[in-house]
């Protein structure tokens, strides 16, 4: 691991803690940075930690600036940061014009805006996430654009369930993106991104008081797991889905059988997926 990878690995290890921190050491990495993949995973770093946690577009595209100026970049890290600075000036002016961009940088470009304004204007983030799909439509099911708005569906989706409290809006985005993220991972991901999909669509409408939907999603999870092996880890979090459910609905019988599933999964995995599966496990347990 070269030093650009290992500051990387630490930056994004600490950025949902210490954003504040991590974006006032990312100058340290313009120095670090020395090859076309090293800029544009730099770029995506600043731009999530300055865009997403933190809404200063201007300083975020500043430091794109500076470091397409160190000129180290080729053709994908110009095109990695000239999509960081669109989206950038979405986020900064509604009315900024990106019908010049290709239909898959405009699928990206708007994704990438809408991730960056789900916490703080959850309706325009809808309204960009819409024009995503809308773009995403017109494109082949192999096209990047595809991808990066499935991960980008679900990245919203899972960064707005940590919200304490959730407003109308912001409930109604999340649900929304998961939805997103589910049907073009239909498109654009293997079986296992679709399952985990159905997974973040069933703690999504458990966040939003509809268990029936929760279960139902919560099952297909499970069915697709089974159909593929039934891997532990897989598993484990199709029982966590199905036991939340059954829990909020009032069926003690299903709680008892998906945490049973949850504990047997629990004990096959590795101690490193232990690690950061104890305290799911602890939550339903005790429940």
């Amino acid at each position: 691991m070269n030093a650009m990878d290992t500051f990387l690995e630490r930056a994004w290890s600490d950025h949902a803690e210490q954003p504040a921190a991590v974006a006032a050491r990312l100058s340290e990495g313009l120095g670090l940075a020395g090859s076309d993949d090293e800029v544009s995973r730099l770029a995506m770093l600043a731009h999530h930690v300055l865009g997403e946690h933190l809404g200063q577009w201007n300083p975020a595209a500043s430091f794109l600036t500076a470091l397409e100026s160190r000129g180290v970049h080729a053709e994908g890290g110009a095109a990695t940061l000239a999509r960081c600075q669109a989206s950038l000036r979405l986020c900064g002016d509604a009315q900024h014009d990106v019908t010049a961009l290709s239909a898959s940088d405009r699928c990206r470009v708007n994704a990438m805006a809408a991730a960056n304004l789900a916490a703080r204007e959850p309706a325009r983030a809808t309204a960009l996430l819409g024009s995503a799909v809308v773009q995403a439509n017109v494109l082949p099911d192999e096209d990047p654009g595809v991808r990066a708005l499935a991960a980008l569906g679900n990245n919203i989706a899972a960064s707005l369930r940590e919200l304490d409290p959730l407003g109308a809006s912001q409930c109604e985005l999340m649900v929304r993106a998961a939805q997103v993220a589910r049907t073009q991972w239909e498109r654009a991901g293997t079986w296992r991104e679709v399952e985990r999909a159905e997974y973040r669509l069933a703690v999504c409408w458990l966040s939003v008081g509809d268990a029936h939907r929760a279960l139902q999603h919560a099952k297909t999870c499970d069915a697709i797991v089974r159909q593929h092996g039934a891997q532990p880890l897989e598993l484990f979090f199709a029982a966590e889905a199905l036991a939340l459910a059954a829990r909020r609905l009032g069926d003690e019988p299903g709680r008892e059988a998906a945490l049973a599933t949850a504990r047997s999964a629990f004990a096959a995995l590795p101690p490193q997926d232990q690690a950061w599966c104890r305290t799911p496990l602890e939550t339903l347990s005790a429940a």
